[in-house]
């Protein structure tokens, strides 16, 4: 199968049951609105991006089989590869201009198809949507369609970006018809990058405080150290760790207790955020301001010290292994950081060089330096790639790049 024939209807039938059963053995799910029920094709899909699962969110509830636009890394793997190709998925290289994408999302326009988009370009790591990817804006344009937003909420709540196992929660879906063909003909991309992230903006920690939602799940604090990485106390980095449903600093001792709805709540000290949005936005924030001073800067060197396995990919070709070693940034080389493998030489990767960085799952930071892919899998599971892509966006943005 391919973008231009559709997965045959009965097959899609048979998919579909399988996968809302499974979903509803997870989740208490209802869809609240469906706008596509009776939609023609071909229209596009922008919704948020909260869980793996939300492909399957979505297409369990629409009519018509959708192309979903999917990370090009993806497509390296040879048996997700049959399958992303049966179901007609576009590839798109993460954070780059990808002329593929373009051709394989007019290709499914002409061939009456459905078109499935995640604007943030990744899951967000908190259940607030991230700022979108611009050029989604130049793309809705472009392909001048109807627009369709799916909204997922509990979904961030049922299973963080950062854990290891589902909560079995509620689920809500929502399909609204936003915008019809030729809506933004006379509109500039900034306009239609404003009216879609407003469309799009959904907060987990809001719906839930409004919905009362609990999650239920065995340790649900494992593994919060993989988003959270500055104890809010004593603001060490580094130096956090979670145990069942308790999370605290070993440094300092603060520790709070993750409940059922998602929120924190006093265990040796009063929680300074309820959330882990708050908190996340409270360290990132910090995270800037360190940066910009030398001596809190060099305490960061013992802290970006992480054991990785690195891959590589040529052109389209799959990963393959260069072994085990350490990731490590070092503050009198703070314009790169390093890759040193057990056995052969040092690879040093300056932050100038870097393009499309981005965390995969919970544990794969993903680059392109020259004509190649670079993939790091963080295998010991209390480590954090999300550490690493915000550290190294925090230099950037404090050294801009001169071209």
């Amino acid at each position: 199968m391919s973008i231009e024939k559709k997965p045959g209807k009965l097959v899609q039938r048979v998919v579909l049951s399988v996968a809302r059963a499974i979903i509803r053995s997870r989740s208490r799910i209802k869809v609240e609105r469906n706008d596509t029920v009776g939609l023609k094709p071909p229209y596009l899909i922008l919704a948020n991006h909260v869980t793996n699962w939300d492909p399957l969110y979505i297409n369990c509830y629409v009519d018509e089989p959708i192309s979903f636009v999917a990370g090009a890394s993806l497509f390296r793997n040879p048996l997700l590869a049959k399958l992303l190709n049966y179901t007609g998925a576009i590839p798109k290289t993460k954070y780059k201009n990808d002329t593929r994408t373009i051709r394989g999302m007019l290709k499914a326009k002409q061939h009456g198809r459905v078109i499935g988009l995640f604007p943030e370009g990744n899951r967000n790591w908190d259940g607030t949507t991230e700022p979108l990817i611009y050029s989604t804006a130049k793309l809705v344009k472009m392909l001048d369609l109807p627009v369709v937003i799916a909204t997922i909420s509990g979904g961030h709540l049922s299973f963080p970006r950062w854990a290891e196992s589902h909560r079995r929660g509620p689920l809500r879906l929502s399909f609204v018809k936003k915008w019809e063909a030729g809506t933004f003909a006379n509109h500039t991309p900034e306009a239609i990058h404003d009216l879609l992230t407003e469309a799009l903006a959904h907060d987990d920690s809001e719906w839930q405080a409004r919905t009362g939602a609990s999650y239920y799940g065995k340790a649900p604090a494992h593994y919060l150290e993989r988003l959270l990485f500055i104890c809010p106390h004593c603001e060490m980095p580094g130096r956090l760790r979670s145990e069942q449903d308790l999370f605290g600093c070993t440094a300092c001792g603060y520790t709070v207790r993750y409940t059922p709805q998602g929120t924190f709540a006093q265990f040796t000290h009063p929680p300074r955020f309820t959330t882990t949005r708050d908190w996340n936005r409270w360290q990132l924030e910090r995270l800037n301001q360190s940066v910009q001073e030398p001596e809190q800067l060099i305490t960061w060197e013992s802290v970006m010290r992480d054991p990785v396995h690195m891959y590589v990919s040529e052109g389209e070709q799959p990963f393959q292994s260069r072994g085990t070693g350490q990731l490590r940034w070092d503050a009198d080389q703070e314009a790169s950081f390093t890759f040193q493998g057990e056995t052969g030489p040092a690879y040093s990767f300056p932050f100038a060089e870097l393009e499309g960085l981005n965390v995969q799952l919970h544990h794969k930071f993903e680059f392109y330096c020259g004509d190649k892919l670079y993939r790091f899998l963080f295998y010991q599971p209390r480590t954090s790639a999300y550490k690493w892509l915000k550290f190294i966006t925090a230099l950037e943005q404090r050294t801009p790049r001169h071209n």
